[in-house]
């Protein structure tokens, strides 16, 4: 099987491609699709076995020139990241074979590490973040092991202060109100967001409000956005081609 892989899905909606560095996550949430689905341990992160050896191999037969997610599944600046540093290394291989690559963690400041890295990037490469909470007692219960959320938003006004292109996920939503408050904290040096719900756990959220408020504040601050098809079904106002279209803020070959 192919490390970089074409997402199918929902996951569709992140990117054309992925790649997943880690088997499991050691985050804890406990919203996690993995985890709710029973194929993935989120408590623990392993790297992929010889990882760097078979993405070499896989990246002289076919470098995608369409933006590559790390990751889908798991976490690449996990808490395992810090001893393994192998991110990097995929990081380094990505460079060299010049693929367009996103990422998006929950590992706030361990990515800064990379920002030598990302600096250097010639393709197209953009760092982002899940925001989920804005008070870190509510972050703490539902993903324990995640970097907290002022840690998230301080890392990505960072990467804006070095020139590195930023993204937030907004999704799972969990508290509405939070989640438009992230934006109005972080719209000043983030470039765009995507915008879902929450769906493996039901909630008593009024959807329709929520994306309302949300659509309405993100064109207010003029940032790129896409909203999910998830939410989108609850959500009667008219969106732009832009605000819809799952490939237009992504990487790489022309859209």
């Amino acid at each position: 099987m192919s490390l970089i892989y074409v997402p199918k899905g929902r996951a569709r909606e992140y990117s054309p491609y992925a790649l997943n560095i880690y088997t499991g996550c050691d985050h804890g949430c406990t919203y996690c699709y993995g985890t709710s689905t029973c194929f993935m341990d989120n408590k623990n992160a392993v790297p992929k076995k010889n990882i760097i050896d078979a993405l070499r191999k896989e990246l002289t037969k076919f470098a995608p020139r369409e933006q590559v997610l790390l990751s889908f599944i798991g976490d690449p600046y996990c808490v395992a990241e810090e001893r393994n540093g192998i991110t990097r290394d995929v990081l380094e291989l990505l460079w060299e074979y010049h693929v367009p690559t996103a990422i998006l963690t929950k590992g706030g400041s361990r990515c800064l590490r990379d920002a030598g890295i990302f600096a250097r990037f010639e393709a197209p490469l953009k760092v982002g973040a899940s925001l989920t909470f804005m008070c870190a007692d509510d972050s703490r219960d539902t993903e324990p092991f995640a970097a907290e959320p002022g840690d998230r938003i301080e890392a990505l006004e960072a990467l804006a202060s070095l020139g590195v292109k930023t993204w937030v996920s907004l999704e799972p939503v969990i508290d509405p109100r939070q989640t438009l408050r992230l934006i109005a904290e972080t719209h000043r040096f983030v470039d765009e967001y995507r915008v879902g719900k929450m769906n493996h756990h039901p909630l008593d959220v009024d959807w329709a409000a929520f994306g309302y408020a949300a659509v309405e504040m993100l064109r207010t601050y003029g940032k790129a956005f896409y909203v999910k098809e998830d939410l989108r079904k609850y959500i009667s106002i008219t969106l732009t081609d832009d605000e819809c279209d799952m490939n237009r803020l992504n990487l790489g070959a022309a859209k």
